[in-house]
């Protein structure tokens, strides 16, 4: 492989985008410290692209819809559960379009990205009143710690335009303040599963969506109707139709007889 090599990371968030391999955010294993980039892999010279600052997060999710990578739901340097979604356009962008070309900044970047690079701060139109809204789920808990480096070189603002949105609180947003929840996506719909957890009822659950064109959020079940107590979940997807979906879980409960995973 050739280029800046990103730093190295888990709980980060990966799509698929002509070609390029798209890495989004994560936390990094030594310091725990969370990233805020994206960069790609050109997956046909297997060259890296440099690093761009789009938002800092790790265990949400990403998705490609409308030429425009979307980053859901997550968590924070705060480890407070993320209630916007942001999203970056790709059309038009040359950084985006043409196999990656690096040069002397390029490698600067790699070898700030190799020590670490403190986030220099930059304007974006404030998104709309804050509200409880997403979480991307599979995660376990995390010390997040502040970095502990002094750099004058920072990655520079992702190419394309970059937009975010809170939502309001109101009867149709799944609340994330208890509870599990799964994100899944098909055909511009983001699909929020609030499955049943230590603090949260079948009956409290739900299963929302949210249009990508429109930004608004819609309730589709009621918890007591698609979920049977008794059952943690640790994973959902869906398949290619988006007419179905599969949670893998086990019984809260295990007797001597139980299998530890069981698929709903």
């Amino acid at each position: 492989m050739s280029g800046p090599i990103p730093k190295g990371r888990a709980r980060h968030a990966a799509v698929l985008h002509e070609d390029k391999l798209f890495i989004i955010g994560g936390i990094t294993g030594h310091n725990n410290y969370v990233l805020d980039d994206i960069c790609y892999l050109d997956l046909k010279t297997f060259t890296w692209s440099r690093a761009w600052r789009f938002v800092g997060r790790f265990d949400h999710s990403a998705y490609l819809w409308g030429d425009r990578v979307w980053v859901f739901g997550g968590l924070s340097e705060d480890m407070d559960k993320i209630g916007d979604i942001w999203w970056l356009d790709f059309k038009g962008s040359p950084a985006f379009d043409s196999a990656p070309v690096f040069g002397s900044l390029d490698r600067q970047t790699a070898l700030s990205r190799i020590t670490g690079s403190p986030r220099a701060s930059y304007s974006m139109p404030p998104p709309q009143a804050a509200g409880p809204s997403g979480y991307a789920a599979n995660s376990s808990s995390a010390q997040v710690n502040p970095p502990s480096f002094q750099l004058t070189t920072s990655i520079p603002v992702a190419p394309g335009t970059i937009s975010a949105l809170k939502f309001v609180s109101g009867p149709n947003i799944p609340a994330q303040g208890s509870g599990m929840h799964f994100h899944v996506y098909t055909s511009g719909t983001l699909l929020d599963f609030v499955t049943p957890a230590a603090t949260i009822t079948p009956q409290e659950c739900s299963l929302s969506s949210l249009d990508l064109d429109t930004l608004r959020w819609q309730k589709l079940a009621e918890g007591r109707d698609i979920f049977r107590p008794g059952y943690r979940w640790h994973y959902c997807t869906m398949n290619e139709d988006g007419t179905k979906a599969w949670l893998l879980g086990c019984p809260t409960d295990l007797g001597p007889n139980t299998f530890e995973e069981y698929l709903r």
